[in-house]
């Protein structure tokens, strides 16, 4: 909340997630629930001659690279939130998730084992649907590449003039996970 604006996060604490094995998982995501109720409050909102902004709202969140997440997963837990047993808070694998919601979430990408350093950090940038052709065209007006769009909507790496990735993701699956 900030002068002008306030801003809702929206996210089902008892939310079923099924892995692709048919393994459920009780989560902490976004449901059809949640998004019907934001759509509510934006009618709301509407009603009151207040506007809503979606492209306004990011959820930044940190990836690492490894082939070894189960190993690592609780160091970084310990050093981002103080609690080794926050590492797989509200999800069913290894990303560290503060319940206080102030630290971004780590997730943690497959990679190979490789000898010598490479890029393991990348920043994903969640923003809604609406927003995302704008937020990649500005990166790329800014001298950015996207390196691979195969997932678009849902992923799209860019590359800065370093070769350095970040992601801009938008959660498609949210409205099917209840």
């Amino acid at each position: 909340m900030g002068k002008g604006y306030v801003d809702l996060k929206l996210i089902s604490t008892d939310a079923v997630y099924r892995g692709d094995e048919g393994t459920e998982h009780v989560v902490e995501w976004v449901t059809q629930r949640d998004v019907d109720l934001a759509r509510r409050i934006t009618e709301i909102a509407a009603d009151h001659e207040v506007d809503a902004d979606p492209t306004a709202v990011s959820v930044i969140e940190l990836g690492l690279d490894t082939a070894r997440s189960a190993t690592i997963a609780p160091v970084w837990a310990a050093l981002l939130t103080g609690n080794a047993e926050a590492q797989g808070h509200g999800s069913p694998s290894d990303e560290i998730r503060d319940a206080t919601g102030r630290v971004p979430n780590l997730w943690f990408g497959d990679a190979d084992e490789h000898e010598g350093p490479r890029q393991r950090f990348h920043v994903e940038v969640y923003v809604a649907p609406e927003a995302a052709e704008q937020r990649i065209a500005a990166a790329v007006a800014a001298g950015g590449t996207v390196v691979d769009d195969n997932d678009a909507p849902s992923l799209t790496v860019i590359a800065d003039q370093d070769g350095n990735t970040g992601v801009v993701c938008v959660d498609v699956s949210a409205a099917t996970k209840d």
